[in-house]
């Protein structure tokens, strides 16, 4: 809701002093955003990264247990080169992956805070140009307000027409 009062108040209030400082926010926000967005993004990968190595581990572990019954029967020396890929698949270490997945935490925690802090910004300068318009903190007041701006801004243009 705040991102949309920004923005009308940027498009319809032609008398809005604070513009910069508001437009300059309401970017910061969106990006922070976009950034939380595409790090939780990247966790969730990771996540199913983690999922698919343990059932790949899992998967390994039953072929090597497989593959020396077969290789009683059959005199086949690719599976000597299988085993090794196996083994190769066992010693996979997702210690470094456990270790990058708290860092992203860690950074879209801080990222969360920031948005936190720049969402305050926004909602001051909002309910402050509220109160000086409507009279009133009330931010579902100030966003139909700020409608019904439009509207009349629509409806002037289409008269001048």
């Amino acid at each position: 809701m705040i991102e949309k009062i920004a923005e009308l108040l940027l498009l319809k209030d032609k008398n809005f002093k604070e513009k910069e400082r508001l437009r300059d926010l309401l970017r910061n926000y969106i990006k922070i955003k976009d950034e939380i967005s595409y790090l939780e993004d990247i966790l969730e990968d990771f996540e199913n990264l983690d999922v698919n190595l343990k059932h790949l581990k899992r998967d390994a572990d039953i072929i090597k247990s497989i593959l020396p019954k077969l290789s009683k029967f059959t005199n086949i020396p690719v599976f000597m080169d299988i085993i090794k890929m196996l083994d190769a698949v066992e010693k996979i270490d997702t210690k470094e992956l456990e270790a990058i997945r708290w860092e992203i935490n860690k950074e879209t925690d801080e990222l969360r805070d920031e948005l936190k802090s720049v969402e305050n910004e926004l909602k001051s300068i909002i309910v402050k140009e509220a109160i000086s318009k409507i009279g009133t903190s009330d931010l579902n007041e100030f966003l139909k307000y700020l409608e019904n701006l439009k509207s009349d801004n629509n409806q002037k243009e289409v008269a001048c027409n």
